[in-house]
């Protein structure tokens, strides 16, 4: 039988590897040691680990002087026989320390390093109230250790998808990981950052996270990467169809090609085998030349003089149209980026009871609005509810059932669909008007009382989101960008 000693509370030290660096809130396991005393043991091993002070304390006692006692410190060298290391019931230690105890029930152990970094860490893995930070490094400990994915996930009983994602999280830059935790870093986000496969760009986009553009930003990088991988087969397919690059001072300049703005094809959602190279109709020649870029590739062709056709398009009616396309391709860009934006806000906003009333008024505020607007269901609502009549009395009473069953993790969806109206992309910049002028800025209240609901519950909005509203995006400007 395993023998339990009692070992002043003075005498006891913190394991340095333990992957619990944050002890929590010991109010209430104080209070309980403090009226029935430890009801658990301690187990512990023989010595503990000097910190710099007490180092430099003892080597001024030997005679050596400040600078060069401090400068001779090296933890791994730092080991002395005095004293206990805590490997299980570090919380209980200090909270038998706060409630005054001078001695606790304790087991020593002679486990070697590996077993005591092993031990700390399958029992602090399966704590609910660790950080991702610290499941992050402890897994990664583990691994340092020698064990697998799949002999964590067995220890700790994580699956072996969680412990690959915590992993994943571990390579990022410490500091700036534990200060996105501090600063509350979802999961979802976390998982999002790291599908971006180049760890510089994940630790850069990290240390922006809390910004009003991180989102965005985010978004963007996973755009570009999803492009990156298709377009070397988008090249070959361009080869294939002996379609030519548009020359630089065609694209910057006054030219004579016209920019098939409907026939952009999109790489970041381009399957990597769907024809996307357009055809061309009556008004063009047959020839076709493309211009690529990070996300896009977008067609030209040169239209075809009409018969009896005396003067060619001057330079400047050739520039404008190409400004009018790039200004709609960029509304509609931005306005799709929005849209993504805020459905991944509202994935991860929550209903309590402190906000429940203000939450359920901005339900009948988005209900409203929406009745402005609409007679019958929606594309979107279609999707979430199961309607099966086209008569509005039957209609009314399937979403009536839908909305009284929803649990109330669901009314920040309904919520933004409410607002958001029928088919994405949603159009954050209110644009409107034909296709062979500039996009018109147009204001509509739903979208304005949408933001307003966002913000008043933490959104943050991106630069372009705010210059969209407000009109000011450069899609939106009369002259022409230098």
């Amino acid at each position: 039988m395993t023998e339990i000693i009692m070992i002043p509370t003075d005498q006891l030290f913190h394991h340095p590897e333990n992957p619990r660096l944050e002890l929590g809130d010991l109010t209430e396991l104080t209070e309980s040691i403090r009226q029935n005393g430890v009801m658990q043991n301690l187990t512990v091993i023989p010595g503990h680990r000097m910190t710099k002070e007490e180092w430099v304390k003892e080597a001024r006692a030997e005679g050596a002087d400040k600078v060069s006692a401090e400068a001779s410190y090296r933890p791994a060298d730092a080991w002395t026989s005095e004293g206990y290391t805590v490997v299980i019931g570090n919380r209980r230690m200090e909270a038998s320390k706060l409630a005054g105890l001078e001695a606790v029930p304790c087991v020593i152990s002679d486990m070697d390093h590996k077993t005591q970094i092993s031990t700390m860490l399958e029992e602090n893995m399966q704590r609910s109230d660790l950080t991702v930070y610290e499941q992050a490094q402890g897994f990664q400990m583990m691994m340092d250790l020698g064990y697998t994915a799949k002999d964590i996930s067995e220890r700790t009983g994580f699956s072996e998808t969680t412990v690959s994602r915590r992993l994943k999280m571990a390579e990022l830059d410490k500091k700036k990981f534990k200060q996105a935790v501090r600063n509350q870093i979802t999961m979802d986000v976390l998982d999002k950052l790291g599908q971006i496969e180049d760890l510089k760009k994940r630790n850069e986009l990290l240390s922006e996270f809390g910004e009003n553009n991180f989102d965005w930003k985010l978004n963007r990088a996973i755009k570009v990467q999803k492009a990156s991988k298709v377009k070397p087969k988008a090249l070959a397919m361009l080869e294939e169809a002996k379609i030519e690059k548009l020359p630089d001072k065609e694209k910057y300049s006054y030219g004579k090609y016209r920019n098939l703005y409907h026939d952009t094809c999109e790489l970041d959602k381009w399957d990597g085998k769907r024809k996307f190279i357009p055809k061309l109709d009556a008004e063009h020649d047959e020839k076709i030349l493309y211009s690529m870029d990070e996300t896009d590739i977008t067609f030209f062709a040169k239209p075809k003089k009409t018969k009896g056709e005396t003067n060619r398009r001057s330079p400047e009616e050739i520039a404008e149209e190409k400004r009018i396309a790039l200004a709609w391709k960029t509304a509609e860009r931005a306005s799709e980026t929005a849209t993504e934006l805020r459905r991944a806000y509202v994935k991860e906003m929550k209903v309590s009871p402190k906000n429940a009333m203000e939450m359920l008024q901005w339900a009948m505020l988005a209900a409203m609005a929406s009745m402005l607007t609409y007679n019958t269901p929606t594309q979107e609502l279609k999707k979430k509810v199961p309607i099966t009549s086209y008569q509005t009395d039957e209609i009314i009473e399937q979403v009536r059932k839908w909305i009284m069953e929803m649990p109330q993790s669901g009314w920040p969806d309904v919520i933004l669909m409410f607002f958001e109206g029928d088919e994405p992309p949603h159009k954050i910049g209110y644009y409107d008007g034909s296709k062979y002028l500039m996009p018109k800025h147009k204001t509509n209240r739903k979208m304005d009382l949408c933001y307003e609901w966002l913000t008043q519950f933490g959104y943050k909005m991106s630069d372009e989101e705010i210059q969209m509203m407000s009109g000011q995006h450069s899609c939106f400007q009369k002259e022409a960008e230098k």
